[in-house]
């Protein structure tokens, strides 16, 4: 927890998915599809700043990795050992948000972790998801939604409508 690493560009998450209101899938497109969320190419980031910010001195590595077709060397934030396995579309289709994990991100300059990521963590979850699950009309990337009184009742009736069924052996994870 608290890992910041410093990046190639100082990209905020503040600015694009809190004051733009950018949603968390624009950029990490494959969270709903597949195991990661991957890091965007640089291709995303030209969407819009070939026409915003062109000459800024923040995106010149941008620029330059537009021109060279290299990409920018991101570091990671969130990484789980070699021997875990975890998969983001499984936990985007019980509509777990993205804020139960990895924080209120539309409010960080510089993305960092905020939660532990452990195996006693992430069975907390598994045994008792209601509080980090969201009702269908709210969406998983919405970072300031706040859970109703009843929200646990409701959610716990939800995860039997749906048989979510969060799996609490080695093999889940391990594998």
């Amino acid at each position: 927890m608290g890992y910041r690493p410093d990046q190639p560009v100082d990209y905020s998450h503040k600015l694009h998915a809190g004051e733009l209101g950018m949603d968390c899938r624009y950029c990490h497109t494959s969270v709903e599809t597949s195991q990661e969320a991957i890091i965007p190419p640089t291709q995303t980031c030209m969407n819009c700043h070939n026409i915003v910010d062109v000459d800024a001195d923040e995106l010149a590595l941008v620029q330059e990795s537009w021109k060279t077709g290299k990409p920018i060397e991101w570091v990671r934030v969130h990484m789980l050992p070699d021997y875990a396995y975890f998969d983001h579309s499984v936990h985007i289709d019980a509509n777990v948000g993205c804020v139960s994990c990895h924080g209120r991100v539309d409010q960080m300059e510089k993305v960092m972790q905020v939660e532990p990521l452990s195996m006693s963590w992430c069975l907390d979850c598994h045994r008792d998801p209601a509080k980090h699950i969201r009702p269908e009309d709210v969406s998983v990337t919405q970072m300031d939604w706040v859970a109703s009184e009843d929200h646990e009742e409701k959610m716990n009736e939800y995860i039997k409508i749906h048989k979510i069924s969060p799996p609490e052996d080695c093999t889940a994870c391990h594998r």
